[in-house]
């Protein structure tokens, strides 16, 4: 017993001492990983910001086109707000704003509370050729709306719509149906039953039951599904080009053309400027509903 206890004194060091090389060497791993994983996410947040970067830093400048940038031009001493001045000022920004916000919120309000009935009757109800529609949805979802415009344009010709609010509201309520009532049905779907089977406790209908119960829980998809079909006609120049000729209907997308394009070479300056106050509605959207927004990319799956 004396031996082994020797031999177990002598054993202890020899198994301390390699315990200690291995977690030391798993230490020494993991710090390396972490500086290797900061230094890529330095990179790729540098690479993603730098865009954003670039058009503030040439809507303050006086620079007319990229080839007359230099590396000089990425750090200037002297800024400059006559470009959003000339926006502000000497272009009519703000009916164009006031125009596109009409086309945006007419649309996205028709198109999500028609999405709303059709993807809660499509996941609760059997309607008949349930399925020929489901297919027929996901077919549409895969073209892109520019797909859309020759088509589109012709009809609406021919009920005279073009040039018109009504034409182009029509046209984008439908782009924003079809999309927002695939994504509620989807949510819609992963939603248990028994929520609707408690409407008798509570002495309600069951169209009472599904708007009281499920539009509020589908709260989530519903809030994505209203950003991403206000976003898609506030940047659209497409269909509005070719809808809307009258320079007093331009939305924002078709004045940003006509305001960065010169004579010679396209006034970059002025397009930057114009991109940044575009860009500021969608900024404050996101920002206020980032937690929906991160949640409604989650349930954006197809199933």
């Amino acid at each position: 017993m004396e031996e082994s206890n020797e031999n177990k004194e002598i054993r202890r060091p020899r198994y301390a001492e390699a315990y200690y090389k291995k977690n030391t060497y798993y230490k020494r791993i993991s710090i390396i990983k972490k500086i290797l994983s900061h230094i890529i996410l330095i990179i790729v947040g540098v690479y993603s910001i730098f865009p954003i970067y670039y058009v503030i830093l040439t809507s303050l400048s006086s620079v007319n086109s990229i080839a007359e940038t230099s590396l000089s031009d990425l750090f200037p001493k002297f800024f400059s707000l006559s470009n959003y001045y000339l926006i502000l000022f000497k272009y009519p920004f703000l009916t164009w704003l006031g125009n596109t916000l009409i086309f945006c919120t007419a649309s996205t309000a028709i198109g999500i509370a028609f999405a709303i009935i059709a993807g809660i009757g499509m996941s609760r109800f059997n309607i008949p050729g349930k399925k020929a529609i489901l297919y027929m949805m996901l077919i549409l979802t895969m073209f892109p709306f520019v797909v859309m415009v020759i088509p589109l344009y012709f009809m609406f010709a021919t009920l005279h719509l073009v040039d018109t609010y009504q034409g182009l509201i029509l046209a984008y309520t439908g782009g924003a149906l079809v999309y927002s009532s695939w994504l509620i049905m989807n949510y819609v779907n992963s939603l248990p039953r028994d929520y609707e089977d408690a409407q008798d406790l509570d002495g309600l209908t069951q169209s009472q039951a599904l708007f009281r119960i499920l539009v509020p829980m589908s709260r989530p998809v519903i809030i994505f599904a209203t950003l991403v079909a206000f976003m898609g006609p506030y940047t659209d120049y497409a269909l509005a080009g070719q809808f809307i000729t009258t320079p007093s209907m331009y939305t924002l997308a078709i004045g940003l053309y006509y305001t960065s394009t010169g004579t010679v070479v396209m006034n970059y300056n002025v397009y930057a400027a114009f991109s940044v106050l575009m860009g500021l509605p969608l900024f404050i959207l996101f920002f206020v509903f980032q937690k929906y927004l991160v949640t409604g990319f989650s349930l954006a799956t197809y199933k």
